[in-house]
């Protein structure tokens, strides 16, 4: 049996991995006032961060959509074309986004081979290492009832962990209420959040951003202590501040491989510029 994994574009999986384990990437949309763009692949990000910074006081925010079924269902067809016996369809976070709707949908149109959907109850990355691992199982030859078998325990050592300039994209986006964007409204005060059961969760707030990078390592270090593990530094628009915190997250962590992922124009809309997250996957074998 063949099985592939085909995925949706919020998890940030990198190019290379798609390439390489034949991951199919259903691309969710940027909505930037009456035109749309497909994440990723119709507006470069120097782009949309010059158009985002560009915008009148009073114009509304951009907004996002998730991919349609029939993004879903084309990529059913080709895994299928390509000689897939099976597909296993993960999905962004169930409670802060409509793809997982859409992958039902396209699932229940008629489809010569089986399907099995996954939440994954992430965001970013931290669904992103869940369909990397499906995809590598995969790969090894493990089985469509083997890898989904695998799946929770996998989803259970994932820990995601960011923080964030201004909560006020959250809060326009309706992943956050407004009371909890009050946290945010402090001068130089940096809200520190994590994904928790598929929403985003308000952990705390430090005083600039040096405070906030060191609670990161703080939190992640209190739930993965010193086994090892893969982590993505994932940002919106501060390359070099991840690049440079890239020491401080292999010193602080039993770190086997490292990705720095820039999230792109489509959670950036949902949570402004200067993003900076950890996505932590723990090795269980």
């Amino acid at each position: 049996m063949t099985v592939r994994v085909i995925c949706d574009s919020s998890q940030n999986v990198p190019a290379a991995y798609l390439q390489q384990l034949g991951i199919v990437e259903c691309q969710a949309s940027l909505i930037f006032g009456d035109e749309t763009y497909l994440n990723k692949v119709e507006m470069p990000e120097a782009e949309f961060y010059r158009r985002l910074a560009s915008l009148p006081k009073d114009a509304p925010l951009p907004t996002t959509t998730q991919p349609s079924p029939g993004q879903f269902i084309e990529a059913l067809q080709q895994v299928k074309a390509e000689g897939a016996t099976s597909a296993i369809i993960t999905a962004v976070s169930a409670k802060l986004s409509g793809t997982y709707n859409s992958a039902v949908q396209a699932a229940g149109h008629e489809t010569d081979i089986p399907v099995t959907l996954w939440d994954t109850t992430g965001v970013s990355i931290g669904g992103g290492w869940q369909t990397i691992r499906a995809a590598e199982m995969a790969q090894a030859g493990a089985s469509h009832g083997d890898i989904m078998a695998a799946l929770p325990a996998i989803r259970d050592h994932i820990t995601t962990v960011f923080t964030v300039d201004t909560l006020k994209y959250l809060v326009a986006s309706g992943r956050l209420s407004s009371v909890q964007g009050m946290m945010g409204t402090l001068l130089n005060v940096k809200p520190m959040l994590m994904v928790d059961d598929g929403l985003l969760k308000p952990i705390g707030r430090e005083r600039g951003r040096k405070s906030a990078k060191a609670a990161l390592l703080d939190m992640a270090r209190a739930r993965v202590g010193d086994r090892p593990v893969r982590v993505a530094i994932a940002h919106t628009n501060v390359l070099a501040e991840a690049q440079a915190f890239e020491p401080d997250v292999r010193a602080a962590l039993n770190v086997q491989e490292l990705l720095l992922i820039e999230l792109g124009p489509v959670l950036a809309a949902l949570a402004g510029p200067g993003v900076m997250a950890l996505g932590i996957l723990q090795e269980t074998a």
